[in-house]
């Protein structure tokens, strides 16, 4: 079962996703913002994917695809960003510094699935 690690300050929208990802067969693990989610990784867990929100406290989820991109033991993760307002600039960066896809909210779950699913294989 391929592990998801989703990083969203909004409880409720990381339990629906979550809900909606163990429906379609992964395992998740929550995180409400970058910093959580970086120190949860450097404990040595492991993923097949991240899926961040930007808009968050503590560390944006640019700020985190940064530090995940530039660590030898996390780079290879692939990584989904998506928010409700991120500028074109900020897509850029988001692209430059690896993500498989930049999503705006509100997203198509269909859509959101095929993402995923090119993004674990």
């Amino acid at each position: 079962m391929k592990r998801i690690l989703l990083v969203d300050d909004h409880g409720m929208a990381r339990k629906a996703m979550k809900l909606f990802l163990e429906h379609h067969g992964y395992a998740c693990q929550e995180a409400e913002h970058g910093a959580a989610a970086l120190a949860w990784l450097e404990q040595g867990q492991n993923v097949d994917l991240i899926i961040s929100d930007n808009q968050m406290p503590v560390m944006t989820g640019l700020e985190f695809l940064a530090h995940v991109k530039a660590s030898t033991h996390f780079c290879s993760i692939p990584f989904i960003l998506y928010s409700g307002n991120m500028t074109d600039e900020m897509k850029q960066q988001a692209h430059q510094a690896g993500v498989v896809a930049v999503l705006n909210k509100p997203y198509n779950f269909s859509d959101f699935v095929a993402i995923i699913t090119k993004a674990l294989e």
